[in-house]
């Protein structure tokens, strides 16, 4: 296996700049304090040091509460079970404030407001004479990976005297043992020592366990302050002994003693808590620079997690042998830092603010905690005894959700903040999926969903995940080529390619199928678990565009050109399902078909970011249409979704309707801001991804999933994302994947086959049959015309048009009219019907997974295996399937091309779990005059019918699958068929049963068929991936004439039918 590409610098080689302006506002962010702006932005809870999933301590906001006197907790905001004690004391002229933290001893200091950006969090207080700023930095360090991975932040003191006159003036700050266990009877052992930067306190519980939830029970969480600190004292003692101390109002110099003899205890010993202080006497000053007070917090697993059987280390240790060195390091580092954390903030908060100050806001909110969601790792060097920095794998916790490791749509959600800020992060976190699948003797076709739970075990997902195949899918392809075009690294395009192969043979199978649902659908708050929805069909159709940019990129021509043609035809299929008119505007159903239903497009997003082209503005500005009002936190993710929204798929959905409307972006922005800015009780979480827009409500704490800390906020930076560049995309030599054969063939040359040596020996044998059935199925069908037409006569037949090419017919009924669809009808851009379908498209394979598709048309049958779902420990509410509702087929078994030809296409039709086929008929009429005078086109239409009525089969055949009972305020004409043209292509079938729940919200009758022109088709495509070109030639001569043959003995068995109006 080739080793794996070292970490890049920065994403699209646009360093971050520090221009004149970002110099005038260092100086002036390190100068004495000026007047603050008033504040205008109060998230419930703000981020104090965010660096990793059991390193990540904010402080509430809610009811009143200030962060001078408030304790700080864990993101799960559990309150009483994690809380992270830590304390922060000024003491001005004798007189102890306390400025962070503990409510007590002491006297409060005058909080004056909170302002944040990317990676800080400021506090003003005000402390007797002295006014104060107090910066907590979660450093981001994205081209530096040893920087990113190591767990530590910075607390910084500056400021000036209000009076400009001198003041006694000392700085004092703990943390205890609360950061190591979530039970306070743990026993814990602590140190203290020093290097030559740092002196620093270290703590961790006796026995160490791997095994816990959120707060981690094998951390060491230590606290540093530069060695040579002005007056430094540095001291573990009781909480209660040592903080009183600080707060008596003493004068001269302060003299600490602590309780505690040994080096052991327990988190709570009755009342009384371990705390590990450093003290600072900067004597008589007028200000405080960063310089002079400054302290490092951290909290470090090791290892982070064991994957395959090998340990997994943070990437840091690669440069420091220990944790000491480390802190040294970062010790030394904290004014450097400060610096390049100024100039990141200036730089990102210059391109949102020039989208909005609210898109701002929530910026800075979410970076941080986005970037804490990732840990890189490293693996042990056997031979040297290091650490193997070719080895760079990430692991990500699904923080807020659930449990999962590196779950694919966490991955996507995150992608935009990786993009922007180095795309060289987004390949370290796939590979470890991409590594599992292939050594996996699970052989699934489709991408895993995540690498199992709970974090931090990585025990792989073998789980039969089918019924989210598309998501993850889809995800993984556009995750694959995002890290390829912002890096220009194509490696893992070219080691992966079979896999990714397999991938798009799924999506080509599955994409419109209705047993398929999104990631949305396990959470249950969403009530996401219907079918048909068509967000997910952008999902599969974006990976399939994604797709083909990958085959271009490793050199397989011809596959990017299958690719292509099935991405196109998906495009075809997708719109004529999903755009409506609806008066002068059109819009995007959410689910096919279904007027009345609509959501959040958020998957287009994909589109925009990877310059993919797979959907036109007008797909676009149709989205936009639909955002013409929202509720007070925004819009919910759909009509479906007990109003509830995810902030996440909001900002994708924002951005990637910007480009079409800036208006409908930041109306979105807004809702989202205003929710991430409601610091109200019925609120809750640290920036949590998930709740209601009208009350604002979140889920509650303790309750799985609640969104609360989840890197999927990284989608804040989804419009700035879009800025960014592509590198062209560079594939090592070894890894491409050169085609063979014309565009038809299927696969990389590494997997071609001698298809024409072995063609010429069976096509006579083939033909032979073909024709044979052919007669058979002539006269099995002049029988069934017969009895069909006879039972015809003794009924009548009520028709009503949808969706037909001349406008006008109700598509959704009686339920769209109730929403005020009562005109509802294609719009005027829409494709005909016959044009969605590409005979010729086949899907490209690596020879591996034949099974998993057909080539005989562009959607095949999909194959089905046993749906197990995945049902994580975490989860209260188990993911409930539509499995009753959707069963599983049986094993598909693809079919020879005779054997498909001799059936009858009204056998064809197949039950609600298979794949949406485009409708391939067209009918020659012009238009039907209804009695109240309206008029049906009919060009490319569907005919609705009355249940039990008797229909022939010619009459079937002119029935497409889109009909819907007409409502009964209406009445039609009826319609008698003469003559009926229907195109290569599926054509759908209904039964005279199907019309009163083809659209039901639970169940579609999905239908499929092919024509000889698709048989013809698909036989030519698979002839001619290998033999010689005289070879291939002789094949298509004999299908062209067999094409022939077959279509003048159909001709003689069926006229032509078109409909005419009967009064």
């Amino acid at each position: 296996m080739p080793a794996a590409a070292p970490f890049l610098s920065r994403r699209n080689g646009i360093p971050l700049p520090l221009p004149l302006l970002s110099l005038l506002l260092l100086f002036l962010a390190n100068a004495a304090p000026v007047a603050q702006a008033a504040q205008t932005f109060f998230p419930p809870a703000v981020p104090l040091a965010v660096r990793s999933p059991v390193f990540n301590t904010w402080v509430d906001t809610r009811a009143g509460q200030t962060p001078v006197a408030t304790w700080p907790t864990f993101w799960n905001d559990q309150k009483a079970r994690s809380i992270t004690g830590w304390a922060g004391y000024a003491r001005v002229d004798q007189v102890a404030y306390h400025i962070w933290g503990s409510p007590t001893p002491g006297t409060a200091g005058t909080w004056l407001g909170t302002e944040i950006t990317p990676t800080r969090t400021i506090f003003n207080v005000q402390a007797g004479a002295m006014n104060l700023t107090v910066t907590f930095l979660s450093p981001i360090e994205p081209d530096d990976p040893v920087k990113q991975s190591f767990p530590g932040a910075y607390v910084y003191v500056e400021g000036s005297s209000t009076d400009g006159r001198a003041h006694n003036v000392q700085l004092y700050a703990d943390i205890s043992g609360e950061w190591v266990s979530q039970s306070f009877s743990t026993a814990i052992t602590w140190s203290t020592g020093k290097t030559t930067n740092a002196a620093y306190h270290q703590v961790q519980p006796s026995t160490p366990s791997s095994t816990f939830t959120d707060m981690p029970e094998d951390a060491i969480a230590w606290h540093a302050v530069p060695v040579n600190a002005a007056g430094r004292q540095s001291i573990v003692a009781d909480d209660v002994s040592i903080r009183p101390q600080i707060a008596a109002n003493t004068t001269g110099a302060l003299t600490l003693t602590s309780d505690l003899t040994g080096t052991t205890g327990v988190v709570d010993n009755n009342g009384k808590f371990p705390v590990f202080a450093h003290y600072i006497d900067l004597g008589s000053v007028s200000s405080v620079t960063t310089g002079q007070a400054a302290w490092a917090v951290g909290v470090q697993r090791d290892p982070i997690t064991t994957f395959q059987g090998v340990a997994r280390h943070s990437y840091w240790w690669s440069e420091y042998g220990t944790l000491a060195a480390g802190i040294d390091a970062f010790m030394a580092d904290a004014p450097a830092a400060l610096t390049r954390a100024i100039a990141l903030d200036n730089s990102i908060l210059a391109a949102a603010n020039a989208v909005s100050d609210e898109y701002a806001d929530v910026v800075s909110l979410g970076l941080r905690q986005a970037l804490a969601g990732v840990e890189l790792t490293v693996s042990p060097s056997g031979k040297t005894g290091g650490f193997n920095t070719s080895d760079v794998l990430a692991f990500m916790k699904d923080t807020g959700n659930s449990q999962r490791v590196n779950p694919t749509e966490g991955i996507y959600a995150l992608m935009p903040a990786l993009v922007y800020l180095n795309a060289s992060l987004i390949g370290p976190l796939i590979e470890p999926l991409l590594r599992f699948q292939v050594a996996s003797a699970a052989g699934y076709n489709y991408a895993l969903p995540d690498l199992g739970s709970p974090y931090p075990s990585v025990p792989g997902n073998t789980v039969n995940n089918v019924a989210v195949g598309v998501e993850h899918s889809g995800n993984m392809l556009a995750l694959a080529l995002a890290h390829a075009r912002g890096t220009g690294d194509g490696t893992i395009l070219g080691q992966y390619y079979p896999l990714f192969q397999t991938y798009a043979s799924f999506l080509a199978n599955n994409t419109f199928s209705a047993a398929q649902q999104t990631a949305d659908s396990r959470e249950a708050a969403l009530a996401q678990t219907g079918a048909n929805i068509t967000n997910l069909g952008v999902k599969g159709i974006v990976g399939m565009r994604a797709m083909v940019q990958i085959a271009d990129a490793v050199g397989d021509r011809a596959g990017a050109q299958a690719y292509a043609a099935l991405a196109a035809n998906m495009t075809t299929t997708w719109t004529a399902r999903t755009l409506f008119s609806a008066g002068a505007s059109t819009g995007l159903a959410w689910v096919y078909q279904d007027g009345s239903s609509e959501g959040l497009m958020y998957n287009l997003y994909a589109d925009r970011l990877l310059g993919l082209g797979a959907f036109p503005d007008s797909v676009y500005q149709a989205e936009a249409n639909g955002y013409t009002t929202s509720n007070t936190y925004g819009v919910a993710l759909s009509s479906d979704s007990n109003l509830m929204a995810r902030s996440d798929w909001t900002l994708f959905t924002a951005a990637a309707l910007s480009s079409v409307s800036s208006s409908t972006r930041d109306t979105l922005i807004s809702g989202v801001h205003a929710r991430a800015s409601s610091n109200a009780t019925a609120t809750n979480g640290t920036f949590a991804n998930l709740y209601n827009v009208q009350t604002g409500r979140g889920v509650a704490q303790g309750v799985s999933p609640n969104g609360f800390g989840t890197p999927a906020q990284g989608a804040m930076m989804s419009v700035l994302a879009l800025s960014t560049t592509n590198k062209t995309i560079s594939v090592p030599a070894s890894l491409t994947h050169s085609s063979s054969g014309d565009s038809s063939s299927s696969g990389s040359s590494k997997s071609g086959s001698n298809v024409g040596a072995i063609a010429g020996g069976i096509i006579g044998g083939l033909i032979f049959l073909a024709v044979l059935g052919l007669l058979a199925w002539v006269a099995i069908r002049r029988r069934r015309e017969y009895e069909a037409n006879t039972e015809a006569n003794n009924s009548m037949v009520d028709m009503s048009v949808g969706m037909g090419g001349g406008g006008g017919g109700s598509v959704v009924g009686s339920q769209a009219a109730s929403q005020g669809y009562s005109n509802w009808r294609p719009p005027p851009s829409m494709p005909s019907v016959a044009a969605t379908h590409v005979s010729n498209a086949s899907v490209p394979t690596n020879g591996t997974s034949a099974s998993a598709y057909s080539s005989y048309s562009a959607y095949p049958v999909q194959e089905q295996v046993p749906y197990q779902p995945y049902q994580p420990p975490y989860q209260q509410q188990p993911y409930q399937p539509y499995r009753d509702e959707y069963p599983p087929q049986p094993q598909y078994q693809q079919p020879q091309p005779y054997q498909q030809q001799q059936q009858h296409v009204s056998e064809l039709a197949y039950d609600n779990d298979r794949p949406l086929s485009p409708p391939a008929m067209s009918t020659v009429a012009s238009s039907v005059t209804s009695s109240s005078g309206q008029n049906h086109g009919v060009g490319a239409g569907v005919v609705g019918y009355s249940s039990g009525a008797g229909l022939s089969e010619k009459q079937r055949l002119a029935l497409a699958y889109n009909e819907r009972d007409t409502p009964a305020n209406s009445s039609t004409n009826l319609l008698i068929p003469t003559t009926t043209r229907y195109d290569a292509g599926p054509v759908p079938v209904l039964g005279p049963d199907d019309s009163a729940s083809m659209h039901s919200r639970t169940r579609r009758r999905n239908v499929l068929s092919t024509s000889t022109d698709a048989m013809g088709s698909s036989l030519s495509g698979a002839s001619s991936g290998g033999g010689s070109r005289s070879q291939t030639e002789e094949l298509r001569t004999e299908l062209a004439t067999l094409r022939r043959e077959m279509e003048a003995l159909r001709a003689q068995t069926e006229a032509p039918p078109t409909y005419q109006s009967v009064s």
